[in-house]
């Protein structure tokens, strides 16, 4: 599944909005590992041009 996200988001990733869509739904299907894994990839590759996405969608959620 971390693979097909992947391809996805590099497939969208000219549309900040579909962007946004495609990471917040992986968020919510991947496992804590995945997504931690995604996280470095989008951070590689995207960090520059979707930084405020990425810091909205990755950033630690507060546990209550």
């Amino acid at each position: 599944m971390l693979e097909q996200t992947k391809i996805v988001l590099a497939n969208v990733s000219f549309d900040l909005a579909l962007f946004r869509k495609e990471l917040t739904k992986a968020f919510h299907w991947l496992t804590p590992t995945d997504f931690e894994q995604l996280k470095n990839w989008c951070l590689e590759n995207y960090s520059g041009r979707y930084h405020e996405i990425l810091s909205d969608v990755i950033a630690p959620q507060p546990s209550f």
